[in-house]
This record gives structure tokens, C-alpha cells and sequence, in this order.
């Protein structure tokens, strides 16, 4: 379990333990709740599965495609509230401290320790990983929701170039 959750840190969206240390040592498999279910996600997910497998434990599949994790979230709600947790599920930033203020998440912090993610995982990530003191998600994909995409040809096009502040988008526009 401490290689999978060293790799899937480093491959860097926030794959958060529900009971996971448990669980996973109880049964040697881990329920992966998820919504990385196209071709390259898919893939990526693949490495996942491969290095759980070589540390000895079953990973038990539980895609839910679509909705950038809406209906992954609602799954999770559902699991949660039937007291099914699975071992582990991605989420994103507040929902990880929503479900770790419920009181639901796994303490990961004993492997964060002698990991050290406290020196390798930015604080501003960590804001969504440690709870009340203890590590209960690792970030295993890191996106923000407020980018902006640039079309290089229609730029060159009109002749801008890329703001640099937010007056400067507003000037392109």
C-alpha cells in the first residue's frame, strides 16, 4: 500500500482513503471509486493498478464515467451513507475536507511521515490532504479549474499575445 500511494503522489486529483488502511489490509484489495474512464485517463489508472498489484493486493474497479466527477461524487454520497465505503476514491480539493470533517476518511499520515510528503507535497496542496492534524488524501493529479485556454492560431491571427495580468485579458477580448 505505501508504493501505491508513493507512485499515485507522484503521477500528482486527490485520491483520498475511505478506511483504506483497513480495509486494505483486511481483505488485500482495493475498491478504487473513480472517474478516469477514457482512453489516456484509462491508461494512466492502468500504472495505478499494476503497482498495487505488485505490492500483493486486488484492485476492484468501480468506474463512474462522465461529469468531471459529478456522478462519481453522487455514487460516493450513496456508498457513504450505506456504510460501504470503498477503499479508496478520487475527489477533488474541498470535497476531501468535507468528507474528513464527517469523519469518514482513512489516516494516511503514518505513511506520509515516513514518506515524507510533508517535504514533497506543496502546502497549498496539503491544504486538501491533512485534516485536523492527519494526512487523509494523497494528490495524485493536480488541475485548477480557473485556466484558460489560448487558440495560438486565432491569436496570431488578430495579433495578440498571451495577457499576463487579468486587465491585459480583458484588453484582448
Amino acid at each position: 500500500m505505501n508504493k501505491f500511494l508513493t507512485t499515485t503522489a507522484m503521477i500528482a486529483l486527490a485520491l483520498a482513503g475511505a478506511h483504506a488502511s483497513a480495509h486494505a489490509a483486511d481483505v488485500k484489495e482495493v475498491q478504487m471509486l473513480h472517474w478516469w474512464t477514457s482512453g489516456g485517463e484509462a491508461a494512466a489508472l492502468n500504472v495505478l493498478k499494476e503497482d498495487l498489484a505488485k505490492e500483493g493486493f486486488a484492485w476492484k474497479d468501480v468506474p463512474v464515467a462522465g461529469g468531471g466527477g459529478d456522478a462519481a461524487m453522487t455514487a460516493l454520497k450513496a456508498m457513504v451513507a450505506a456504510g460501504t465505503y470503498p477503499t479508496a476514491s478520487q475527489m477533488l480539493g474541498y470535497t476531501v475536507l468535507d468528507y474528513a470533517q464527517a469523519g469518514v476518511m482513512g489516516d494516511l499520515t503514518e505513511t506520509a511521515k515516513k514518506e515524507g510528503w510533508d517535504k514533497s507535497v506543496p502546502a497549498a496542496l496539503q491544504k486538501f490532504s491533512v485534516y485536523d492534524g492527519k494526512w487523509v488524501a494523497a494528490p495524485v493529479n493536480v488541475h485548477s479549474v480557473n485556466w484558460l485556454w489560448i487558440n495560438k492560431a486565432v491569436m496570431d491571427k488578430i495579433g495578440g499575445s498571451q495577457p499576463k495580468s487579468f486587465d491585459d485579458l480583458m484588453a484582448l477580448l
